[in-house]
């Protein structure tokens, strides 16, 4: 009997931020990530855009919003309807209503050589619901849970190519999904960092990383619109 294709078997990531300073977080980028097209920036299993952050025409604060790829979107769009997700369609991708900032998309093509994406960092008020959304609904293997005490903990998923980090319970979670952060892999941490604070940008000291075998190093720029974390392993 043939197998039957999975129309989610979702893999890459695209990120699109809001920022306060197109310019300068463009410069930014371009250092951590290399030069974009079109204020976009591509990594070998993820992308991140620019918007420009302040308020739209109705005064509503822009939000970051966090796109999964799928293998087939239409077969996903109707297989997420099926299994009760609401969606909204909109310019080549489908928003899940509420669970924002999360939406489905076809996905922009990556750079096969380009810097590697390690994890995308999401908040979640209830482990549970995460894991029934996430696990359930859209079918990404939970690899870990990893309590932290006072009713939280650390939820890792994993796509065909990318880690999703999810911290449950947090008092200042709020009441859905939230950006954490994103995490880049590099081969040599001591060298990106010097490299990267000589070209200006704020870096901490290098520092031994939660997972074992790992150094990490956060890049402490509010222009780039989110956490941003070095991790070498």
């Amino acid at each position: 009997m043939n197998s039957i294709p999975d129309p989610l078997s979702i893999a890459d990531v695209h990120v699109s931020l809001p920022v306060a300073d197109l310019d300068a977080a463009s410069r930014m980028y371009d250092l951590l990530l290399g030069e974009s097209e079109g204020l976009r920036w591509a990594a070998s299993n993820a992308t991140v855009a620019l918007r420009d952050g302040r308020t739209d025409a109705d005064a509503h604060a822009v939000e970051p919003t966090v796109d999964l790829t799928v293998a087939d979107y239409d077969g996903a769009a109707a297989l997420l309807r099926r299994r009760g997700l609401t969606l909204d369609d909109t310019d080549g991708a489908a928003a899940i209503v509420g669970a924002s900032p999360l939406r489905i998309t076809a996905g922009p093509q990556v750079r096969p050589t380009g810097r590697m994406l390690d994890h995308i960092g999401l908040t979640a008020p209830d482990a549970d619901r995460a894991v029934a959304l996430l696990g359930g609904r859209l079918g990404i293997n939970l690899r870990l849970v990893r309590e932290l005490g006072d009713g939280m903990c650390q939820l890792f998923f994993r796509t065909r190519t990318v880690v999703i980090e999810v911290v449950a319970g947090a008092p200042d979670a709020g009441d859905r999904l939230g950006l954490m952060g994103l995490a880049w892999r590099t081969d040599d941490i001591v060298a990106e960092r010097h490299r990267l604070a000589g070209a200006g940008l704020e870096v901490s000291d290098v520092r031994t990383g939660r997972k074992g075998g790992t150094r990490v190093c956060t890049v402490r720029e509010p222009a780039l619109g989110t956490a941003t974390l070095l991790i070498e392993q």
